[in-house]
């Protein structure tokens, strides 16, 4: 199950960082939309896994 966080977080890094890759930062909205959600799904990622990461203590 960990492969699925570690997937999910790059999936939020992608995010955070693909208006700047694809060149999409003069459209304001749709950049700081995809930087917001990649920022919800990378922390997301990280306390799912340091939920499981303890569960497992």
């Amino acid at each position: 199950m960990m492969w699925q966080l570690w997937l999910t977080g790059l999936i939020g890094i992608w995010l955070i960082i693909s208006p700047w890759v694809y060149g999409f930062t003069s459209n304001v909205g749709a950049m700081w939309n995809s930087v917001i959600f990649g920022i919800i799904v990378l922390i997301l990622a990280i306390w799912s896994g340091a939920a499981i990461k303890n569960n497992n203590s």
